[in-house]
């Protein structure tokens, strides 16, 4: 309603990006309703809010003036925008009937619904009513007032949304309460309902606001019911968005108070932001809950960090802003048939609802806003996803097949991954009408691949206005049926026949069930040379009888089963054609071939016992790591790399041979390889009287019997005694002695000649011992 009040001050005033809050707030008021099912269902006009609306009227009227002003006749190139229609066609619509009409004389409606496992429930602004899932009218069209009956000081000031909480089956309502508009005080309404029957008893919460809470949007989160607003003071100044979070437990047990945690962006650029609604299951304990606004060429993710047993650690902020594919909002109106008014596009801001779901391996939101495409209008939607990295967007397109304009949209995706989009439909030569298109989970990113549909056609322009632009919406509804696959549930405005106030609202359940889709997997995206592989094709939908044919590119291969065995020399895409009935529909494989892995220690080699370290490299072709093992007691510096050394142990050097292995692991599926280096040992024994670098050791006495005296340098790291057969008997590590003079003992060994190395960091000292 209020609802785009002096936007135009918002435009022109700059605020720092300043987050305050929590502000902590309790309700002033709490009770539990007597069944709504116990109340006659008979509406009354509500003459205070049709005066609260002319007056807001003119305040938006001056808005208007100035949007136009920002709007042009200059065409733009959306370069993701979708040119032409899906051609499938095999949807169904289950039920499609009359929602709830304007029975209380409001404007605009506000349409809004939601879905539960035996309900349809239908708000429009001061008006409701509820459906069984066949259409039949169970209670209403009731007057929103009826809810909130019995609270103090009540006054349903529009701006309703009805959720339903999947996982706890139960209902959500929530109404703006301004009872001395434009002057304080301001309230946000809330019930939930005490059972899974919306027609029976409700909790009522009253939740006092220093501020307009304009624009009130909620989401349905595993800790809270998130609401984001436009923050308006008295004056119709623009104050910045509001961020809110509600206990949701305690709400659901009836608790008299719970408390509302609210934070307050003051931002001049962020407005009419959307908290994520959760469909399905929860995400992970802990998730925080997103709200995203749309900004210049991005949309923008905050987070909202609850804490309820600490709440004032609880946090909003760590804005994520992900660039989009640039769009224009400068939409000159909407032409309709029948009227040179034209209808307000609702260009500057997201369309509710922001949608959430949890898949096994990521998450997913998926929402949408308007733009122009040449000088028309079109939708613009997203979706965005997350695994283990920061949220992305996966797929984006601008739909606006003709030259029709398509705006005020809802979107939403089953649990299987499909796509709904609803919208209103208009141009010079149609009237203001219903329709929809969509999307399965295996299409194409970013292209609606459903034929076109209508639910209803409309009969007759819109001619109240408030300005240049005759107001329409301000939003719709596209939810997700929970107990039943691939079905959806949406709800528009539309005018039979041309009037003021006189809007009507349609309400249809459509069915993607029936949808030929096709996958085709690999059970191996990627095989190595000599490999076979399976293919497979997963099918949903059809008749529930399917003929599969396969071929392939480059040409060679054919199959009429469903998962055929390839074994293919060249990387080589694979097409499967599944027939369902009259349904036909292809998808492609690619089936890549990895490049044989190979690997090489290096040549065998023959080294001297003494030798300290032995440098290695090897080779290897087409390869994801190494690892260099041995079969001696040895060390590598790095045995991941395939330039390396290695440095023998006392086993090492008592051998003849030392076997050092490479192996080299490949991409998989592909074998692993490994090749040997064998290394030979040497006793090199005959030692030169003198050598290049290297000097003699003094051995004292010597000849001698079994105690001798070695004159060592204080740097030396190492001595080995062996015998003529390269055999060592004995060695020390040096480096902790620092000391001249090393006392081996050789008791027990016999009469003979005993070689003698020193090792230092730069050379090799040697000497013999002459045992007698």
């Amino acid at each position: 309603m209020l609802f785009l009040i002096l936007v135009f001050t918002w435009l022109s005033v700059s605020f720092g990006q300043k987050v305050t809050g929590p502000v902590l707030v309790r309700p002033v008021y709490f009770d539990l309703s007597p069944p709504l099912r116990s109340l006659k269902a008979v509406p009354e006009v509500n003459k205070r809010t049709r005066k609260a609306e002319r007056a807001e009227e003119a305040i938006e009227t001056f808005f208007i003036k100035a949007a136009k002003k920002s709007s042009s006749k200059q065409p733009f190139h959306d370069a993701v925008q979708q040119v032409t229609f899906g051609t499938v066609k095999a949807d169904t619509q289950l039920v499609n009937f009359e929602g709830t009409g304007n029975v209380n004389a409001g404007f605009p409606p506000d349409t809004y619904g939601d879905v539960g496992k035996d309900y349809y429930f239908h708000l429009v602004n001061y008006s409701f009513s509820i459906f069984d899932k066949a259409g039949t009218l169970l209670y209403g069209p009731m007057n929103s007032e009826a809810i909130w009956s019995g609270l103090p000081d009540i006054h349903n000031s529009g701006d309703g949304i009805v959720l339903y909480d999947e996982q706890a089956d139960r209902w959500f309502m929530s109404a703006l309460c301004m009872p001395n508009f434009p002057s304080p005080p301001y309230y946000e309404m809330i019930a939930v309902s005490q059972t899974s029957d919306p027609t029976g008893s409700w909790y009522r919460w009253k939740y006092p606001f220093d501020e307009i809470p304009d624009y009130p949007k909620f989401g349905v989160w595993q800790d809270a019911y998130f609401m984001s607003c436009n923050r308006f003071s008295q004056q119709g100044y623009f104050k910045g968005i509001g961020a809110v979070a509600f206990d949701r437990n305690a709400m659901l047990a009836g608790d008299a108070a719970p408390l509302m945690e609210l934070f307050k962006l003051e931002q001049s650029t962020v407005s009419y932001i959307l908290p994520a609604d959760c469909d399905g299951p929860f995400p992970a304990s802990g998730t925080p809950g997103y709200f995203m606004y749309m900004g210049n060429n991005l949309l923008g993710i905050y987070e909202f960090q609850t804490n309820w047993v600490d709440p004032a650690a609880a946090a909003f902020g760590n804005l994520s802003k992900l660039p989009v594919s640039h769009f224009n909002t400068s939409i000159l109106g909407i032409p309709q048939k029948g009227s040179a008014k034209r209808l307000d596009p609702h260009s500057e801001r997201l369309m509710c609802r922001l949608q959430f779901r949890k898949f096994e391996d990521h998450l997913s939101m998926v929402v949408n806003h308007t733009v122009k495409t040449g000088t028309r209008a079109g939708i613009r939607w997203y979706e965005l996803r997350k695994s283990n990295s920061p949220w992305s967007v996966y797929q984006q397109s601008t739909y606006a097949p003709d030259s029709t304009c398509r705006w005020m949209g809802s979107m939403a995706m089953d649990a299987s991954g499909n796509i709904a989009l609803g919208y209103s439909a208009s141009s010079e030569d149609l009237y203001p009408s219903v329709r929809y298109t969509g999307r399965m989970k295996n299409d194409p990113p970013g292209l609606m691949t459903l034929a076109e549909r209508s639910v209803v056609e409309g009969g007759g322009a819109q001619t109240h206005t408030s300005g240049y632009y005759a107001g329409w919406g301000d939003y719709s509804s596209m939810t997700v049926d929970p107990s039943m696959p691939a079905k959806f549930w949406y709800t528009q405005q539309y005018y039979p026949v041309t009037a003021d106030y006189d809007w009507h609202t349609r309400v249809a359940a459509i069915s993607f069930a029936g949808i030929l889709d096709v996958n085709s997997v690999a059970q191996t995206p990627d095989i190595c040379m000599g490999q076979s592989d399976q293919l497979d094709a997963e099918v949903t939908g059809g008749d529930g009888t399917y003929l599969f044919s396969w071929s392939s590119f480059p040409e060679g291969f054919t199959s009429f089963l469903r998962n055929p065995v390839v074994s293919p020399d060249v990387p080589t895409s694979y097409i499967v054609t599944v027939t369902s009935g009259s349904q036909q529909k292809t998808d492609t494989v690619r089936v890549g071939i990895l490049p044989p892995v190979s690997g090489s220690a290096g040549e065998d080699t023959i080294v001297c016992r003494y030798v300290q370290q032995l440098s290695l490299s090897g080779s290897a072709l087409n390869y994801s790591s190494v690892k260099w093992v041995t079969g001696g007691d040895g060390t590598f510096s790095d045995a991941g790399s395939l330039y390396t050394t290695y440095l023998p142990g006392p086993s090492d050097r008592n051998q003849p041979v030392i076997d050092l292995e490479l192996i080299v692991y490949p991409q998989p599926p592909c074998p692993v390889v490994s090749d040997h280096k064998l290394i030979r040992i040497d006793t090199c024994a005959g030692i030169p009287a003198t050598l290049p670098g290297c000097g003699l050791l003094m051995i004292v006495p010597n000849p001698g019997k079994d105690k001798f005296s070695i004159t060592i340098p204080t740097e030396a790291l190492r001595i080995e005694i062996s015998d003529l057969n390269g055999r060592i008997i004995l060695f020390d590590d040096l480096t902790a002695m620092h000391r001249k003079e090393y006392l081996p003992d050789l008791s027990g060994q016999p009469a003979g000649i005993y070689p003698v190395r020193v090792i230092l960091k730069d050379r090799i000292l040697f000497g013999k011992i002459l045992m007698e």
